[in-house]
């Protein structure tokens, strides 16, 4: 080790519960575990306390074949930070077309429909212009125009198509590529569906499984169901070999059949993966009743359908379990995100949809100046949301998990607090669970230590 480079200390390391007697000794920011026993352990709590001389030959020993395998020694990797200083010079939008929705959906968080509100042009083009020209003074070779919203987003389908439209010619004119994504509920036409295959380079898409199951959760305002029609969409994209990516969410009365929705989808659809998402118990489910599952009773679910779906060959994840992946934020919320709801107003959050929300005071920092047709942003409150990532969360300092969850989302846990200090949030113990059960199925077949390489 150089003089340069600091000693490793306990926060490199976590040991985790394996089987009696044995435990996994884990450094995320390495991307290596090992399975050791509790002598093990000891001696490496002392290296991290004693000079190397004061070690027993046992200790020292077991204390260089760790260092052989990657897991300590050296200089330890810089943790993924990101910059928190400087402009806000975002170059990806998502913008949010409108508060209107054609479907019902028992458990929205943004009780979407209730309100009619949709966003005029202006403010499109702005958000566009904005992220075009900061990607061009950022050096990038691209810009980003997503669709997603408190509403249906391809609800208001003229402004998406000019919205995309205009976007395509501003990147052509400042020789950029734009990526055009949108989040979906896939009530699409067949000139809809034709012009997303064109023209989109991604679409998540909402169903939540058997046609029985999804049409009680999804229904139209009529009460009718959606499956079918969704069903067509998705099959119409696989005929053309289109990019998307299917979101389930899961309730106390669909947890049983996580392994069946897994197989349903991965058997009638070909996603390029598979969203299960626990609900949680906010907007139209406070109305309809619809709870969130037990969490032992999902976290045995959930395992069982990644299994099932590894078996099916596709990747069925949840947002708070990500073992391949180191971030020091969960989403773009902490001072990153730029994204437009519908009166022009600016959120980092895709959750804080209403200005009446108590949480828009942290998370909504901007808005549209129609007398200076530009946006117009908060610095300061730019600033505190950039200060959430998780390298400052006290309360998520001593977890192994806060390299991959990143301090998870941040409006649930807020929810949950009433502040903007994180205290937690019941999904914690849900993402400590799951992870260590990834991490479980990497370090099985491989017995001993595991490198772990991150995901794209």
């Amino acid at each position: 080790m150089s003089q340069d480079c600091p000693k490793p200390s306990e926060d490199d390391l976590f040991v985790l519960p394996a089987d009696e007697d044995s435990y996994y000794l884990y450094a995320p920011l390495r991307r290596c575990v090992a399975v050791v026993n509790g002598a093990a352990v000891a001696a490496v709590e002392r290296s991290l306390r004693m000079k190397p001389g004061d070690l027993t030959q046992a200790e020292a020993a077991a204390v260089r074949t760790l260092e052989h395998a990657g897991l300590i020694g050296g200089c330890p990797p810089a943790p993924p930070l990101f910059p928190v200083q400087g402009a806000f010079t975002p170059h990806e939008v998502t913008l949010f077309p409108t508060s209107r929705c054609n479907l019902r959906c028992r458990y929205c968080y943004a009780n979407a429909g209730h309100k009619s509100v949709d966003m005029s042009w202006p403010v499109a083009q702005a958000a566009i212009d904005l992220v075009a020209e900061n990607a061009g003074r950022l050096g990038s070779p691209r810009f980003g125009v997503g669709f997603h919203g408190g509403g249906e987003p391809l609800l208001v389908w003229d402004l998406v198509v000019r919205s995309v439209e205009y976007a395509r010619a501003k990147a052509e004119e400042k020789g950029l590529t734009a990526e055009i994504y949108a989040a979906s509920n896939g009530l699409l036409s067949p000139e809809q569906r034709e012009y997303v295959v064109r023209h989109f380079s991604s679409l998540n898409v909402s169903i939540d499984g058997p046609p029985d199951l999804n049409d009680h959760n999804r229904p139209r305002p009529n009460g009718q169901g959606s499956y079918a029609a969704v069903s067509e969409s998705l099959k119409d994209f696989d005929r053309h070999g289109f990019t998307y990516g299917i979101r389930a969410t899961i309730t106390a009365a669909t947890v049983g059949r996580m392994v069946e929705i897994v197989d349903h989808l991965a058997t009638e659809f070909h996603p390029i993966y598979l969203h299960l998402e626990p609900v949680w118990q906010c907007g139209r489910c406070l109305m309809t009743g619809e709870t969130t599952a037990d969490q032992a009773i999902f976290i045995g679910n959930f395992r069982l359908a990644a299994e099932h779906g590894r078996t099916r060959g596709i990747d069925v994840t949840y947002s708070g379990a990500r073992l391949g992946t180191l971030v020091s934020k969960f989403c773009a919320a902490p001072g990153d995100g730029f994204s437009v709801l519908p009166e022009g107003v600016v959120t980092s959050c895709f959750d804080i949809t209403e200005t009446t929300d108590p949480r828009a005071r942290i998370f909504h920092f901007g808005h549209y100046d129609a007398t200076l047709n530009a946006f117009v942003f908060d610095q300061e409150r730019v600033s505190a949301l950039r200060a959430l990532s998780v390298e400052n969360l006290s309360f998520c300092r001593d977890c192994f998990c806060r390299w991959h969850c990143a301090g998870d989302c941040l409006a649930k846990v807020f929810e949950r607090s009433g502040s903007s200090e994180h205290r937690g949030s019941p999904r914690c113990d849900l993402n400590r669970a799951l992870t260590l059960a990834e991490l479980r199925a990497l370090v099985r077949p491989q017995g001993g230590t595991a490198a772990m390489s991150e995901a794209p």
